[in-house]
C-alpha cells in the first residue's frame, strides 16, 4: 500500500522503523480486538440451549412466531463482552496512572489467553460468560493502553491501531465461519486453536519499541508533578488538585464522544439484538450459519472503513448516528419482512454498510482527538473518549435482551 504522507522526506533509517511501529500497531489492534469479537461470532453457538450440538436448538414456538430464537438473546453474551470493558474505562482516571505499561500489558495477555481456554473448555453457559467477561477485560484495558501508548509516536499510529481493530474483526469472524463451516471443527476446538494470538500481541508489543513510549510518559509525569508540587509518580496521582483538571478536560471530548456512542448504541443493538432474528429459510446456509456469515460481512464493512482515514477523512460527526439509526430501522423491517426480500444478498449489502458506518465513526473520532488535542491532554484524552463506544455497546446489550424476548415471544 501507498504510504502515508508522514513518512515522505525521512530518512531510510527512520522509515524502517516508522514502518516497524506502523505494522506493530496495526498487529496490537488486532491481537487486542481478535477475542472479543470471536465471543460475539461464536454467541449463538454460546448460547444454545443442549451443549455438545452444532446446530441451533430453538424454543418451541408457537403458530405465530415465525423467528427461530435462541432462549436466550445473543445480547447476554454482548453484556459480558462489554461491561467490565466499560468499568475499566470509566474507572480508569482514578488508577491507570498508577499501573506501569508494561504491567498492564501483561494483564493483557493472560486475560486474552484466560477468556480462550474458559470458552474452548466450558461445559455450561455460565462458565462461558466468566470467559467472555475476561475478553472484555483484556480488550478494554488493551484499547486505553494502546491509545495512550499511540499519544507517544506519530499520528499515523491511531490509523494503524485502527486498522488493526478492523482487522481484528473481519479476520476473527472469518476465521470462526470457516473453522466451524466448511472445515467442521466444533466451536470449542475452533476458539482453543486461536490461542496463539496471545503470543502474537507479545510479539507485537515488542515491535513497537514500548519502552520509548515508557520513559516519555514518565517525563511527562515529572512534569506535571512539577506544576503540581508533586515529585513522585504517586503524588501526582494522589495531589487533590490533578483530578477536577483531569475531568476538566472531559466537557471538550464531548463532540466526539456523543455521536461515538449514538453510532454504537444503533450498531449494536443491529448486531446482537436483529441479526438472529433475520432468518431465510429457504437456502441452503443453516441458521447457525447466517449469523456466523453476518457477522463476517459486518466485519468486512468495519475493517475497510476502519483503514480509510489516510484517503478519506469525515469532518462531521453527527451524520454519523443519523444514518445509522435509519439502518436500525430497516433492519426492524427486515425482521418482520424477511420472507418479501429476494434475496439474502440484499442483507448482505446493507450489513457491509452498516459496518462502514461504524468503522467510519471509530477512526474518524480518535483521528481528530490525535490532531486536535494539545499533545500535554492527548494520552489523557484518548483513554477517556474510549468510553464512549462502550457506553453505547452496554445499553443496546440491555436493551437487546427485552427486545429479544418480546419479539419472539
Amino acid at each position: 500500500m501507498d504510504a502515508p504522507p508522514t513518512i515522505y522526506g525521512l530518512r531510510r533509517q527512520e522509515r524502517m522503523k516508522w514502518w516497524i511501529e506502523f505494522i506493530g500497531f496495526w498487529l496490537l489492534g488486532l491481537c487486542n480486538n481478535f477475542g472479543y469479537v470471536i465471543m460475539l461470532s461464536a454467541a449463538h453457538d454460546i448460547l444454545k440451549e443442549e451443549e455438545g450440538t452444532n446446530s441451533t436448538q430453538p424454543v418451541p414456538k408457537n403458530t405465530t412466531n415465525e423467528f427461530d430464537c435462541n432462549p436466550v438473546s445473543t445480547g447476554a453474551i454482548l453484556l459480558a463482552d462489554v461491561i467490565p470493558a466499560l468499568i475499566i474505562k470509566v474507572t480508569a482516571p482514578f488508577y491507570m496512572q498508577r499501573i506501569p505499561y508494561n504491567i498492564r500489558f501483561v494483564l493483557m495477555v493472560l486475560f486474552s489467553a484466560g477468556s480462550l481456554i474458559i470458552v474452548g473448555t466450558a461445559r455450561i453457559v455460565a462458565l462461558s460468560l466468566v470467559g467472555v467477561a475476561c475478553a472484555s477485560i483484556s480488550s478494554g484495558f488493551g484499547e486505553i493502553t494502546i491509545l495512550q501508548l499511540s499519544s507517544f509516536y506519530s499520528k499515523d499510529t491511531v490509523s494503524a491501531w485502527s486498522s488493526g481493530t478492523g482487522g481484528a474483526g473481519l479476520f476473527g469472524s472469518l476465521s470462526y465461519a470457516l473453522l466451524t463451516g466448511p472445515i467442521g471443527l466444533t466451536p470449542r476446538t475452533t476458539i482453543l486453536i486461536l490461542l496463539f494470538i496471545p503470543a502474537l500481541q507479545v510479539v507485537s508489543y515488542i515491535m513497537v519499541g514500548a519502552s520509548h513510549a515508557v520513559s516519555k510518559h514518565r517525563q511527562y509525569q515529572q512534569i506535571a508533578g512539577s506544576s503540581t508540587t508533586a515529585d513522585t509518580d504517586n503524588e501526582v496521582d494522589e495531589n487533590p488538585t490533578v483530578l477536577p483538571s483531569r475531568l476538566a478536560l472531559v466537557k471538550p471530548l464531548l463532540k466526539y464522544m456523543i455521536p461515538l456512542t449514538l453510532v454504537y448504541f444503533a450498531e449494536y443493538l443491529i448486531n446482537q439484538g436483529l441479526y438472529e432474528l433475520v432468518y431465510f429459510r429457504n437456502i441452503k446456509l443453516k441458521h447457525s450459519d447466517q449469523y456466523r456469515w453476518f457477522s463476517v460481512t459486518y466485519q468486512l464493512g468495519v475493517f475497510l472503513s476502519r483503514s480509510s482515514v489516510a484517503l478519506f477523512r469525515i469532518h462531521h460527526l453527527w451524520v454519523l448516528p443519523i444514518i445509522q439509526f435509519t439502518n436500525l430501522g430497516l433492519f426492524f423491517a427486515c425482521i418482520y419482512r424477511t420472507a418479501y426480500i429476494p434475496s439474502i444478498w440484499l442483507v448482505f449489502g446493507l450489513i457491509v454498510f452498516e459496518g462502514l458506518i461504524g468503522g467510519g465513526a471509530y477512526v474518524n473520532t480518535f483521528y481528530k482527538i490525535s490532531i486536535e488535542i494539545p499533545e500535554r491532554d492527548r494520552e489523557y484524552s484518548m483513554g477517556v473518549a474510549s468510553i464512549g463506544d462502550s457506553f453505547g455497546i452496554t445499553a443496546a446489550g440491555l436493551l437487546a435482551i427485552p427486545l429479544h424476548n418480546a419479539i419472539c415471544r
